[in-house]
């Protein structure tokens, strides 16, 4: 048991140790789009606004195999904020924002018992993916944000991709990087 208060038994949490300022972390946290997308076994079919605190979100689930079509809706408070889901089987996400770590709690507890355990197939065993997924972009965020190229790739580039592209894009670069540290170092032979 975390040494938080849970909203309900009826939850799964994960803790992320971050390198942001509780500042910058509510700042980053704001973007919800950007959040979910993080997710590497969401993969987005549709994300829009409603109105400022309300969203709909139609994705697939890849660890779970289950298609989410639901509206969102975020509350903020001193603590972080509540992510409320109108369909499924989890009825929210707390996201609490800590001095030293950012901790993502899914509640399900919005059913009763009987109908939760009939829908056990729809729990979401994304959650410590996600948390490390999280924390290599805010350790990533905090390194390189300054850097005006970066921030364009990510927001343009890297969180519009599925899942499976971004790592097919990663391994691509680390391949041309040792092709090209390869061609150097034969070239430097050859030239010496």
């Amino acid at each position: 048991m975390p040494d938080i208060p849970l909203p309900s038994e009826d939850a799964a949490w994960v803790r992320i140790a971050t390198p942001l300022s509780a500042d910058s972390l509510r700042e980053f946290c704001r973007d919800l789009e950007r959040f979910y997308r993080i997710n590497p076994l969401l993969e987005f079919v549709e994300w829009r606004q409603i109105n400022p605190n309300q969203y709909y979100l139609v994705a697939n689930n890849l660890s779970n195999g289950q298609k989410i079509a639901t509206e969102i809706h975020r509350e903020e408070s001193h603590e972080g904020f509540k992510i409320s889901y109108s369909q499924g089987l989890k009825s929210a996400t707390f996201i609490r924002i800590e001095k030293d770590s950012l901790v993502l709690i899914d509640d399900y507890s919005g059913l009763s018992e009987a109908d939760r355990s009939q829908r056990l197939a729809e729990v979401d065993h994304s959650l410590e993916h996600w948390g490390r997924e999280l924390f290599g972009y805010l350790q990533n965020w905090q390194r390189w944000h300054w850097f005006p190229p970066f921030r364009w790739y990510m927001r343009r580039v890297w969180l519009p991709m599925k899942p499976s592209a971004r790592r097919i894009a990663y391994m691509l670069i680390v391949v041309s990087l040792f092709e090209l540290l390869a061609f150097f170092v034969i070239v430097g032979i050859w030239v010496l």
